[in-house]
């Protein structure tokens, strides 16, 4: 619906079959099993964000060290170490912060994204978040909370989820009910050959391409598609 406003992910390919971007202000799930490309994509989302479209982002991440995520994406040619001075991307490292609570996390979190006036935030992952908090909470509950903090945030969130090999489920199977939009990544067995493909399985108020297509990972873009044989 061209009424709406879109936030382009910056990845061309994606961003068409999003018919131009995803709808401002909403939350989108992320979900793929291990070594699917998740947080390559919300660091696309983010690095193209603050370089491309002037937009400040705020990644959360509760899987690596914050070292780690930057030397990670330097092998793609994203300097998130430049983009952390200048104030353009903030990122906080809960691996070092295990121990506070959901509350405590969630102040935190939403007090950094308002200083920065975050335009775009991922959180990495929400599987995580909820192994690492001191006090245990039922996943319906943790979804909900972070359902109403971050969309207070006025930003356009990614939630990065877990599927565990050979499960159809989506993360803990409440996100997809409560997320403005899921995005799938998965990997497909072909001629013996593991592929890796993506499908956007939902989107509230906008038209969307439902096709899987085929992607790898390269420098520079992040994400390059080509359309699934069988979708």
């Amino acid at each position: 619906m061209s009424e709406l406003n879109r936030v382009p992910t910056g990845i061309k390919q994606l961003d068409d079959m999003l018919r131009g971007g995803l709808p401002q202000g909403g939350l989108y799930l992320v979900a793929g099993g291990p070594g699917a490309g998740k947080t390559i994509l919300g660091a696309a989302f983010l690095y193209f964000g603050a370089t491309r479209y002037g937009e400040p982002g705020l990644y959360v991440t509760f899987n690596e060290r914050a070292d780690s995520f930057k030397a990670f994406m330097s092998t793609l040619n994203w300097d998130f170490q430049r983009l952390e001075d200048m104030g353009k991307i903030s990122i906080i490292d809960f691996m070092v912060t295990r121990e506070r609570g959901l509350d405590t996390t969630m102040t935190l979190l939403v007090e950094k994204a308002k200083t920065l006036n975050a335009k775009r935030l991922v959180l990495d992952s929400i599987s995580a978040l909820a192994i690492a908090l001191k006090d245990k909470v039922d996943s319906r509950v943790l979804t909900s909370i972070l359902h109403r903090q971050l969309r207070s945030l006025n930003c356009t969130s990614l939630m990065i989820a877990e599927t565990p090999w050979g499960s159809s489920a989506i993360g803990s199977g409440v996100e997809e009910f409560v997320a403005d939009g899921i995005i799938l990544l998965d990997t497909v067995t072909e001629r013996a050959e593991i592929r890796k493909r993506l499908a956007i399985l939902k989107m509230r108020g906008t038209d969307f391409d439902p096709r899987y297509y085929r992607y790898v990972v390269t420098r520079d873009v992040g994400f390059s598609f080509i359309p699934f044989p069988e979708a």
